[in-house]
């Protein structure tokens, strides 16, 4: 019996987040915001791509500060990290845009969540061309 209401409200949530989920799709601007995002994340693994593979060293210098100098030097292999807060920033702020689908100021939430998320990728990207800067020129 209490396997049968765990799969009843396991399925009922399932239902819930697919109607969520296709309440987010069908709104058109979010479809762009998805292309957006697809795009400056597809040219973050490139920039990552390209830093580790043309890197020399053992070290990757990850922060430049006018005032201080370099203050972040670590392995290259944590510029991975980069594009995966990318990520998660976004699939965070789908997942909050979900939830808010049934609120009547759902497209305003939406705007306000994917934009950011998108000027977030815009900024990594940024930070990403500046690393390759402070590294290689």
């Amino acid at each position: 019996m209490a396997y049968s209401k765990f799969y009843d409200n396991f399925y009922a949530w399932r239902q819930g987040a697919k109607a969520s989920l296709l309440a987010v799709w069908r709104f058109k601007p979010s479809r762009i915001y998805g292309l957006g995002f697809i795009f400056l994340q597809l040219l973050a693994w490139f920039q990552v791509y390209f830093i580790y593979r043309n890197l020399a060293g053992d070290l990757l210098v990850l922060h430049y500060n006018v005032d201080f100098g370099i203050d972040l030097v670590d392995d290259p292999i944590r510029i991975i990290s980069y594009p995966f807060f990318s990520l998660i920033i976004f699939l965070l702020n789908l997942t909050i845009a979900a939830v808010l689908s049934k609120h009547r100021d759902f497209q305003a939430y939406l705007h306000i969540l994917l934009g950011a998320a998108l000027v977030f990728g815009v900024f990594l990207n940024l930070a990403l061309i500046f690393v390759y800067l402070i590294n290689f020129r």
